[in-house]
């Protein structure tokens, strides 16, 4: 019995050094980043609003399928490096390979929530104007996440840190943070700087055909890319709802103030902490090691997280009141019931994607492919209800 408490002491306590020196440090800057993109979008949110409603209908889809496909792909480089697949550097040839594809997997969401967007919208000048907008943002921010991805999960690899508890949550947020700057900025390029804009839009293009030209599409990856362009093609229809709740209810978020800056971060850490338990959970699977349906140790996991999350989302209501001083000039102070009601809102996502992972798998999808999509957008759906519930009652 004594060696038995032994062991469980010390695997908790190798679990706690992995959350306090891998994921909250991860998760901490990734809620930072987060910030900068929550910055833009307040500072511009009454703009988009009014200007370009499509994009608030396209937005958390954006956000929230981008940092999907190359969760994804995180999640494939770790099992890959894991298993033996991959060599732990930049110039593996599974690299340029899984970039290329994930930046096609990245289009074809972003046509369909363009679809929804004009269709509710029903402007075609204004139509156009976004489907232009965001085909340049996406294959410039495709390529830029690619690399960011690969080096998310290599660099911690060869440091002996588990890539699973640094690399979604660093993806993710990575994605957010490139997201909607590159967006807010060729959206004023395309108003104020056409040629260079049209210029820029066809070096886009070019780039993205180098990147076809030195992949070489094998069988499996066919499988990789059919799979996972069915799970973000289905989850770019349920993305819409986030998208649709967003833009029906952007006067109130406005109104708020505080959520129009938080809206990133808080869907961000929210999707990341879930990406974090469904990797973890894929990656057991692929290794078999996985401890029957219900363990002990993936609830101490979730606990922790948990707490993690809790003291996030008071971090983040901090630093938005500051960032809303700084660039909108208002007054604004903690929000009790989001403090209340944020970590209780962060259990139940993990708790989804941990069933999620095993689910899809005996279901004889690849959780690798699946989860953190699945998991992320799901999360964007759920945090959007939530932000629009505190809003309620704050306003």
């Amino acid at each position: 019995m004594a060696v038995v408490r032994a062991w469980i002491s010390e695997e908790f306590r190798e679990f706690i050094r992995e959350v306090m020196l891998a994921s909250f440090p991860a998760l901490l800057l990734c809620l930072l980043l987060d910030f900068f993109a929550g910055a833009f979008l307040g500072k511009f949110f009454d703009k988009i609003m009014n200007e370009y409603p499509i994009i608030l209908v396209i937005l958390p889809g954006l956000m929230g399928l981008r940092g999907n496909i190359y969760g994804s792909l995180a999640s494939r480089f770790t099992t890959m490096l894991h298993l033996g697949e991959m060599t732990p550097t930049i110039k593996d040839r599974n690299v340029t390979k899984n970039v290329f594809i994930s930046i096609i997997l990245s289009l074809v969401p972003v046509l369909i929530l363009w679809s929804i967007g004009a269709i509710k919208i029903r402007s075609l000048e204004i139509a156009i104007a976004v489907l232009l907008i965001i085909i340049a943002s996406t294959v410039f921010a495709g390529i830029v996440l690619g690399y960011i991805t690969a080096l998310a999960t290599i660099i911690p690899f060869k440091h002996e840190i588990d890539p699973d508890a640094v690399a979604a949550p660093i993806v993710t947020s990575a994605a957010d943070l490139i997201t909607v700057p590159l967006l807010v900025s060729f959206m004023l390029l395309y108003e104020k700087f056409s040629v260079e804009f049209y210029a820029l839009f066809a070096a886009g293009l070019v780039l993205l055909g180098l990147l076809a030209k030195f992949s070489k599409i094998e069988k499996s990856d066919r499988r990789v890319l059919a799979e996972v362009l069915g799970v973000v093609g289905a989850l770019a229809l349920l993305s819409s709802v986030s998208g649709g709740l967003l833009e029906t209810y952007s006067g109130l978020i406005y109104a708020s103030v505080i959520f129009s800056v938080m809206y990133p971060a808080v869907l961000a850490t929210t999707g990341n902490l879930g990406a974090i338990i469904g990797t973890k959970t894929s990656t057991r699977i692929h290794l078999g090691e996985l401890e029957g349906f219900l363990n002990r140790k993936i609830l101490v996991e979730i606990l922790v997280y948990s707490a993690v999350g809790a003291l996030l989302g008071l971090l983040a209501n901090i630093i938005a009141i500051l960032v809303v001083k700084v660039t909108l000039g208002a007054r604004v102070g903690l929000v009790k019931p989001f403090l209340v009601l944020y970590p209780i809102l962060i259990f139940g996502v993990m708790w989804m994607a941990y069933f999620m992972a095993i689910i899809f798998d005996r279901t004889g999808l690849d959780p690798d492919n699946a989860t953190v999509p699945t998991i992320t957008t799901i999360a964007d759906i759920i945090s959007t209800l939530f932000i629009v519930a505190v809003a309620h009652m704050i306003v």
